[in-house]
């Protein structure tokens, strides 16, 4: 049995929609008409008049002409107002997040109209039996299209959207139209697909740890999945793979595919052995000195971090989820956390930085309590609320040695955070911080703020650092932090960014200055630098 209108939830037909096309022809009237420079009302109005279009009563054929010739327009508006959300630290701003609403809502109405188009095919409609392909292609293109954006956004793929995607493979099959090749022009390179492509697509962007990858790298991945997503094989029956978990979607879930998943009522098993064998030649060449743009890897993808991220791309597609290092298992309490050096720096010290070697004037105010006590008062406790750096508050979920989950819960007032962020976290109870990496950051549906971090090693302490030599002898030190050194990590200084350069001698002021020579560049944040240093005799 073919798909009803109730399986995928349609809005109703009304006689009362009114659209201002209702087939190709005033489709391209119309669309012609919208002023596209204006990316945010252009959007705004697609929506209202694809919301009324997929309320009308209009032949199946119809239908699907005019949804083929707003696809382009559509496109390009998506794409402008993306980038009005994209690389923002969460939670979003309300101006950020009504782009995203009604970015995704358009997506949505796109893939609506599709599938009513796809309900017209079980129907046998006159016509469309022959678009079946094409309807099922694009139907899953807007599904995929949907939770990219999300992932775009450091959002949270909401309920039933993975339910949608199987069930739009089920329908092609039972269609036997699942490999059948259509041509889909708004693909950069690669203008043929399918509708098994189309779901490989959304698939393995999905596996691919898409909230821990930043913006250059998800556009990175999804113009890799443009061609290589056709290297993935789907079948009902499991492929020999040696001794790898075969790779399983459940066409009767509602989850991303997995390896060692729980056992599917409708699986379908996804073979990946191509597709590794593609990142393997890949990486190898790249390792004997291959430029990635005679790879076909585009001129923007530059090493090391373009074979960084390949070798990362195989771990998440082609081998089993990798047991970790120290397990992590579940905690509760709580975390105090600050963000941006200098808050960290006043947190790690217990005091306020004051430049090192230059006196300083008392207040009126320090001077009273000075005769009065015999001691002042550094309310520093007071400076840092004043300052903004007052701690948060977080719920720890889970924890390892090398890192934790944490929440903190819709409500709760705090500063906005992205990933790569240094963060100082001390728990409840506990005198001591430690710094971490935000590694990745995601809202959740019902807006509580969810991070995985990655404990930088060592004990961290408060530092100041200013260059050294000899038309630098007035420069101002800058805060900075120390990380002792540990069994897999040499000592490290952490700066803002930008101050790392081969060699370069710094003055680093403890309870004297002493000159240190920079060794290597270890990691970059978004918001600093980790680099290792050899103290200079």
């Amino acid at each position: 049995m073919g798909p009803d209108v109730n399986d995928f939830e349609l809005p109703s037909l009304t006689p009362d929609a009114v659209p201002k096309f209702v087939d190709a022809a005033t489709a391209k009237a119309w669309v012609s008409s919208v002023p596209l420079a204006n990316v945010a009302s252009a959007q705004q109005t697609m929506l209202d008049q694809l919301q009324q279009f997929n309320r009308c009563v209009t032949r199946a054929s119809a239908r699907l002409g005019a949804l083929e010739v707003l696809r382009e327009a559509v496109h390009f508006v998506q794409i402008e107002q993306a980038k009005r959300f994209t690389n923002r630290a969460l939670p979003m701003a309300q101006a950020e997040s009504e782009v995203f609403s009604g970015t995704i809502a358009l997506w949505e109405q796109m893939r609506i109209g599709y599938l009513r188009c796809l309900v017209a095919v079980f129907a046998d409609e006159p016509g469309m039996r022959a678009e079946a392909a094409r309807v099922c292609q694009r139907a899953l293109v807007c599904a995929g299209l949907k939770m990219f954006h999300h992932y775009r956004a450091c959002r949270q793929v909401p309920k039933g959207e993975w339910r949608i995607l199987h069930t739009l493979l089920a329908k092609a099959e039972e269609l036997k139209v699942v490999n059948e090749v259509v041509r889909d022009p708004l693909n950069r390179d690669v203008f043929e697909a399918s509708p098994r492509i189309a779901y490989l697509r959304a698939v393995l962007m999905g596996m691919a740890s898409p909230n821990e990858l930043s913006q250059r790298q998800l556009t990175f991945v999804a113009h890799l999945l443009e061609r290589w997503a056709e290297k993935v094989e789907s079948s009902a029956q499991p492929a020999a793979q040696d001794d790898l978990p075969p790779l399983v979607a459940d066409l009767g879930g509602d989850a991303c595919p997995a390896r060692d998943g729980a056992t599917a009522k409708t699986p379908r098993f996804l073979d990946t052995r191509a597709l590794a064998a593609t990142l393997r030649n890949r990486i190898g060449l790249l390792r004997k000195g291959e430029s990635p743009a005679k790879l076909a890897l585009g001129e923007d993808c530059v090493q090391p971090m373009c074979e960084q991220l390949l070798v990362f791309l195989y771990r998440q597609w082609c081998q089993p989820q990798r047991p970790r290092g120290a397990e992590r298992r579940p905690a509760a309490g709580v975390a105090l956390t600050g963000n941006d050096l200098a808050a960290i720096h006043f947190h790690v010290s217990g005091k306020v930085f004051r430049q090192p070697g230059v006196p300083t004037e008392l207040s009126k105010k320090e001077r009273e309590e000075l005769a009065t006590f015999g001691r002042i008062s550094t309310r520093d406790e007071e400076f840092g609320h004043a300052r903004g750096y007052q701690l948060e508050r977080w719920q720890v979920r889970d924890e390892s040695a090398s890192g934790l989950k944490i929440v903190r819960p819709s409500g709760i007032e705090g500063k906005r955070h992205s990933s790569g962020q240094l963060i100082s976290i001390r728990r409840e109870g506990s005198q001591h911080f430690v710094l971490g990496q935000m590694r990745w950051v995601l809202e959740t549906q019902k807006g509580d703020i969810v991070a995985g971090v990655r404990l930088l090693p060592g004990l961290p302490g408060a530092i100041a650092v200013r260059p050294s030599g000899l038309n630098v002898a007035n420069e101002r030190y800058v805060q900075a932090l120390s990380l002792t050194q540990t069994e897999s990590s040499p000592p490290t200084m952490v700066l803002p960014p930008g101050w790392y350069k081969p060699k370069r001698v710094v003055e680093v002021f403890v309870e004297a200055p002493v000159r240190t020579r920079f060794i290597d560049l270890l990691e970059r944040g978004s918001d600093y630098e980790r680099i290792s240093y050899q103290v200079v005799v």
